[in-house]
């Protein structure tokens, strides 16, 4: 039977009773995670003992109108441990029932079980319980642990993660991530080129035309009606 040491931490909200716990055991508190805005989420990071625990946060998708920065709009996505040296190992602690940083593979095997996805090009070996994924970086020659990485796969996180990939490929509409609470990703302006349809159709010259002496003429016909008496008047004396 699996622990439910940092296990159970993965996945649960900020403001859950474990992960108040864990932050009381570590001597921290929310005040000291670092909230930022990742490739469309909000995320957020709290690192303890340089850099060897790291712990990710995501926001949740909820609206708008309820979104702050609080702990309870968070969720535990990813818990990632780092073998730096022995004191970090001390200070951390068991990881995952008996597991520590110092633990060679057979003691992962007893823990974790013989049921393992392996990649020998990375090195890494995976194990998959209910909604958590535990990947261990493990060096076979040196018998060592580079790194734990406990990371969640709840329907709420892989939602999370879909509409941030949806984000960063600009599928959802600015309204559409703003109802969900989440930034949408400042995308680069580029002018594209625009092909007219007439931009290859050939220029026909238009002929001059008598359009001037036509209006020449309409003004004489008009100049004519309104002096027509003073006209008449001198061709009679004239007569």
């Amino acid at each position: 039977m699996v622990s439910q040491n940092y296990l159970s931490l993965v996945g649960e909200r900020a403001d859950s009773p474990e992960v108040k716990q864990f932050f009381h055991k570590h001597q921290t508190s929310w005040s000291a995670v670092d909230i930022y805005n990742g490739r469309a989420t909000t995320s957020a990071s709290l690192e303890l003992y340089d850099s060897a625990l790291e712990l990710e946060f995501v926001k949740c998708l909820s609206p708008k109108s309820e979104v702050t920065q609080q702990a309870k709009d968070f969720i535990l996505s990813s818990i990632s441990i780092a073998n730096h040296n022995a004191s970090d190992d001390q200070v951390i602690g068991n990881i995952v029932g008996p597991i520590r940083l110092a633990s060679r593979f057979d003691d992962i095997a007893k823990v974790l079980g013989k049921d393992y996805e392996e990649n020998r090009y990375q090195g890494t070996y995976c194990w998959r319980y209910d909604g958590v994924t535990v990947e261990i970086d493990y060096e076979t020659t040196q018998e060592r642990i580079n790194y734990i990485l406990l990371s969640s796969n709840s329907p709420e996180i892989v939602a999370i993660k879909e509409v941030e990939e949806n984000l960063s490929d600009g599928v959802l509409s600015r309204d559409e991530s703003e109802d969900l609470g989440i930034e949408p990703p400042d995308l680069p302006y580029e002018d594209e080129p625009v092909t007219l349809d007439y931009d290859n159709v050939p220029v026909v010259e238009r002929q001059p035309s008598g359009r001037v002496g036509i209006i020449a003429i309409i003004f004489a016909l008009i100049a004519a009606l309104i002096f027509y008496d003073d006209v008449a008047n001198q061709i009679s004396q004239v007569l």
